[in-house]
């Protein structure tokens, strides 16, 4: 079902001169270009025949026919939140104006609804000229700052409702006396949206000095609950990194220059800069962070602002799989891939510095018996004991891989002779025999291969594996 407006009800209950220059909207439309990674943001508000775009950030904005708008065309399907990497790829809008090239070329996208009173009044707009993979929660974190929006719109309408009222009245002194109270209560209302934002929120003034430090912010920088009058005016020097821990992802301390706060004041903008909170006693957490300069109606820059977003879960993901894209799932070795990245770089210390690696292939004589007659489990033991028995014989910068089945490669770089090659095969023989840890005796078949001037990953195992089977055949 489709949810129309009114111009009455909707955008004819709305000062658009006064919203238009709303500094508060303007943050959020700011915040919200941040947070979804696009250049480009605006409140769209609809009536029946116009969209006017109240505080574009990153484009001039116009109105236009609402026939001809994106948001008003997707609203009228359902008010719900739409994220588009490349709107010129989805049929339904690749011919509209803002897509086409007539008013714009409009790639990235994505909005959500304004209800006021029930009613669609507009959307809350992010766009971009380029395709762009939106993060994952991009409409979540949109869908959040279109509430804060309607929230500002209806304080809006109230402040108007009080404006007429005092008119009515006649009397310079209740006037005044509504006005001040009302700006105490912009003010409190503006602070308790932003305590409530979904996201790590720091802003400065021109000079560089704390103006707003949000509730959550301050809680992952390890701050207490009330601490958002001791913040303010302090400036961010290199003790805010020790006392933060700011550091990059990998541990290592962040400069004051590497900052994303510092970073806006030097560079104008900063986009999806990770950083990593590191306190002592506390889990690390890594933060995506986007921010930009703010400026005047004259262009003056009046400070930055830079919106934060917890990745910890998300880049831990991405770690693990990594982490299993490169090792066997049962014995915890390196697989094939890693296997061979290993001995491609092997091979360039050998062209370097003229020492060759062995790479020894060693099958697991009586594998398949083991399995047919005592099942996949004794397989699997007898594996992961393959896999602890050559790992006890190699140096610490060897590699020793399952690479498939019970096929194992150990491979040493650097190793000189064909002997020394041959004394390794000879200790694993050894452990294998005797296991350290008590159980059955195994075995291998071992085959031995040296690298040699223009081998590759793939020749340098091949030889291996055929020394192998060489070793297999004359058992039999």
């Amino acid at each position: 079902m489709s949810t129309t407006t009114t111009p009455d009800r909707a955008t004819g209950a709305l000062d658009l001169a006064e919203l238009g220059r709303d500094a508060e909207l303007a943050a959020v439309v700011r915040v919200a270009a941040a947070v979804t990674g696009v250049p480009c943001a605006t409140l769209n508000l609809l009536d029946a025949c116009e969209q006017h775009q109240l505080v574009p950030h990153g484009f001039a904005g116009c109105s236009s026919p609402a026939e001809e708008s994106l948001c008003a065309g997707m609203t009228a399907e359902g008010p719900r939140v739409r994220v588009y990497a490349d709107l010129s790829a989805v049929p339904r809008w690749a011919d509209n104006p803002w897509v086409d090239g007539r008013r714009a070329s409009v790639r990235a996208y994505a909005s959500a609804p304004l209800l006021v009173d029930g009613l669609v009044v507009g959307t809350l707009c992010v766009f971009g000229s380029a395709p762009h993979a939106f993060p994952a929660d991009a409409g979540d974190r949109l869908a959040d700052l279109a509430g804060v929006v309607v929230a500002l719109f209806q304080r809006s309408r109230q402040a108007r409702q009080l404006a007429v009222l005092a008119a009515a009245r006649a009397a310079d002194r209740d006037q005044a006396q509504a006005a001040a109270a009302h700006a105490a209560r912009s003010e409190a209302f503006t602070r308790a949206l932003l305590e409530a934002l979904p996201v790590g929120v720091v802003a400065a003034d021109a000079d560089g000095r704390i103006t707003l430090f949000n509730r959550l912010g301050r809680q992952w920088h390890g701050l207490p609950e009330d601490s958002a009058s001791q913040v303010a005016g302090a400036e961010l020097t290199e003790d805010v990194v020790e006392r933060f821990g700011l550091s990059a992802p990998d541990g290592r301390r962040l400069t004051l220059a590497e900052v994303p706060l510092a970073r806006v004041y030097a560079e104008g903008r900063v986009r999806d800069a990770h950083m990593a909170i590191d306190l002592p006693g506390r889990p690390l957490r890594v933060v995506r962070a986007s921010g930009t300069r703010v400026r005047d109606d004259a262009g003056r820059p009046t400070g930055a602002v830079v919106a934060m977003m917890d990745v910890t879960a998300q880049v831990e993901l991405e770690a693990r799989l990594r982490e299993a894209a490169l090792h066997d799932a049962l014995t915890g070795l390196p697989n094939r891939a890693l296997l061979l990245d290993r001995m491609a770089q092997a091979l360039r210390v050998q062209d370097r510095e003229g020492l060759p690696a062995a790479v020894l292939f060693c099958d697991l004589d009586g594998f398949k018996q083991v399995n047919d007659t005592l099942g996949h489990a004794a397989g699997d033991a007898a594996l992961v004991r393959m896999a602890a028995a050559l790992t006890s014989v190699v140096r610490p910068g060897d590699t020793v891989a399952r690479i498939g089945g019970d096929e194992f490669v150990v491979l040493c770089p650097g190793t000189a002779t064909e002997a020394a090659a041959r004394r390794l095969a000879d200790r694993l023989s050894a452990v294998l025999a005797s296991p350290a840890d008590g159980g059955p005796a195994l075995r291998s078949s071992t085959g031995l291969a040296l690298s040699r001037a223009g081998d590759t990953p793939d020749t340098l195992l091949s030889r291996a594996d055929a020394a192998m089977y060489a070793v297999k055949r004359s058992r039999r």
